[in-house]
């Protein structure tokens, strides 16, 4: 359930950060750069995850990273999947 949550959240902060790109540029629509930012700040918090799950939750390296990569690489998945079939 808490692999669900952080996908979701994944996915609600590529929306936020493409909503503020938006806000603030008329072209972000046709930019990489929120995918980009999104998949950077992304990066940096499901790394985070791992690390707690193996420092503190006493999970194995090697039982994290298949959570990792499906926490990481889907929502980072679906930004792209929609960039580029919304690009003009």
């Amino acid at each position: 359930m808490r692999t669900l949550i952080v996908i979701v959240g994944g996915i609600i902060l590529w929306a936020v950060i493409t909503g503020v790109a938006k806000l603030f540029n008329d072209h972000a629509s046709s930019s990489w750069k929120p995918v980009a930012i999104f998949a950077t700040i992304w990066l940096m918090i499901t790394s985070w995850n791992i690390w707690v799950g193996v420092t503190q939750a006493g999970y194995t390296l090697m039982q994290e990273l298949p959570i990792f990569l499906l926490t990481y690489l889907l929502p980072v998945a679906v930004a792209v999947f929609i960039k580029y079939k919304s690009r003009p």
